[in-house]
């Protein structure tokens, strides 16, 4: 359980503040031991005479009313009457409801839903396929059977196929925790090439013969096919040691090897590692913001967040460019994080992350700065984060902060990702950073093998004689032109 403690100024000493205990408070009398302080005073010459500890934040005594009418702990923000000196973990109490993720335990739980099902449409079983699944079935005549997926439409939710594709995505994350990138990649590629396939598989051999299955995926699909299941998967949906260290994977700044340290160490929960590992800051900040990031992102909450940034860096461009991209631009419906790209054509861009973020926390938007690229530290830029959305590969040299930003309506915390970019450069910062990662992989092979281009966030080069010659690209659509391929609208780069 998440601790902290109260202090309440002596005038208000009668209040009952017991009720917020079981989310993991208590009250206490030094003001130097104080998480924060409540009082009902008003007059900021009464709090400097009676508060002492200035690294408390000092909270109006109304929030505990409030907090009883709401039967459970509510953020502070607004209550806020001094902001102390000292960062605190999180700006709002973990309550009990939010504190249940970092004691969750795997051990008896229920397993683990599958990502795609819908009884209605959409799921191959064994009452669907030839009777042994071996039957020489062609693939569709439509189908692009190609090894690189951005030359075909792929969605985010799969027409076809969802419960075999939902057993193969728990085994690429079970490949992928255990630190194996080259088998990781490959379920991906079967994934993805199965994701767009306009029909369900009716025989391993049909699977077969799709570049990206090969034979050993065949076999699984032999297996799901006659079963309607994958035994591993199936197992790995109720395993004890796969489900927390896919949670702790799943903290930002965690990565799979670090996840996997904590459960050879003993760790069965993140309150455990909390409370008995030696963690870094941002880790410990991770964490404890889980609670928040996990609840993921309606379309409606992406829109609002992305409209109140926009507003306030409106004080330091008044037509300054906001583009939401990643997951959100694809068409999902659910996000763990926001990407937004930020320009202007009136406000030199370097400099201008620092005047975002600044504007930012000093609206109260911006409550933790995760990762900064142009802090100190952050020098020389880490070309792989971990995150609620998973690890994430850096190819670009894009000024960014990723951040805790308070959404008011809802008063949870939710990562947004800050990427500033040179108007010049937004085309294709704004087809890299839409995704999906398997997507740009594509897109980046095929350039380079078949047309002897290079492409990243910030431009595409055509490499002639070895000589690097740098085209000029106006919109994303000119991209894909370009690289002489179909052009894909955002929601079919689910690869």
């Amino acid at each position: 359980m998440v601790s902290y403690s109260l202090h309440v100024t002596p005038n208000n000493s009668k209040i009952n503040v017991s009720k917020l205990s079981p989310s993991g408070g208590s009250v206490c009398q030094d003001q130097k031991e104080s998480t924060f302080i409540l009082t009902a005073i008003k007059s900021r010459s009464r709090i400097d005479r009676i508060v002492k500890n200035y690294k408390a934040p000092v909270i109006d005594i109304q929030w505990v009313k409030e907090c009883d009418k709401a039967k459970k702990a509510l953020p502070f923000d607004k209550y806020l009457l001094v902001e102390g000196s000292q960062q605190l973990p999180l700006t709002h109490i973990v309550t009990r409801e939010s504190a249940e993720i970092l004691n969750r335990k795997f051990k008896n739980l229920p397993p683990e839903e599958l990502q795609f099902e819908d009884e209605s449409s959409g799921n191959t079983s064994a009452d669907d396929a030839s009777d042994d699944g071996e039957e020489n079935i062609e693939i569709d005549p439509t189908f692009t059977n190609t090894k690189y997926e951005c030359l075909r439409p792929t969605p985010y939710v799969p027409k076809y196929n969802k419960r075999l594709i939902s057993f193969l995505l728990i085994l690429e994350r079970k490949r992928q925790l255990d630190s194996e990138d080259k088998r990781s990649l490959s379920y991906r590629h079967a994934i993805s090439a199965l994701k767009a396939y306009p029909r369900d598989i009716k025989s391993s051999k049909e699977a077969e013969k799709i570049i990206g299955v090969g034979k050993k995926m065949s076999e699984k699909i032999r297996m799901f096919l006659s079963t309607g299941t994958i035994e591993e998967a199936e197992l790995l949906r109720s395993d004890e040691r796969f489900r927390t260290i896919s949670l702790f994977n799943q903290v930002f700044g965690v990565g799979a090897v670090t996840a996997n340290i904590w459960w050879k160490m003993g760790y069965r929960t993140l309150q455990e590692v909390l409370d008995k590992e030696k963690l870094s800051p941002v880790v410990r900040l991770g964490i404890m913001l889980l609670p928040d990031f996990s609840q993921l992102m309606s379309p409606e909450d992406v829109k609002q967040i992305a409209n109140i940034i926009r507003n306030q860096l409106q004080a330091i461009d008044n037509d300054i460019i906001i583009i939401p991209v990643g997951g959100y631009r694809r068409g999902k419906t659910k996000n763990g994080d926001l990407d937004l790209l930020i320009s202007s054509h009136h406000v030199p861009i370097n400099g201008l992350l620092d005047k975002v973020v600044n504007v930012l926390v000093q609206s109260g938007y911006i409550k933790h700065k995760l990762w900064k690229s142009t802090d100190n530290n952050n020098s020389k830029q880490q070309k792989k984060l971990h995150g609620t959305s998973g690890s994430r590969q850096i190819f670009d040299d894009f000024e960014k902060c990723f951040c805790a930003v308070l959404q008011p309506s809802t008063g949870i915390h939710r990562q947004v990702d800050l990427i500033v970019v040179p108007p010049k450069e937004l085309p294709m910062a704004i087809l890299g950073w839409t995704g999906s990662r398997q997507f740009e992989r594509s897109l980046r092979e095929y350039a380079k093998k078949e047309k002897s281009m290079t492409v990243n966030s910030h431009s595409i080069h055509h490499d002639i004689n070895g000589l690097r010659k740098k085209i000029v690209v106006k919109s994303e659509e000119e991209a894909f032109s370009i690289l002489g391929i179909p052009y894909l609208h955002p929601e079919m780069r689910n690869c």
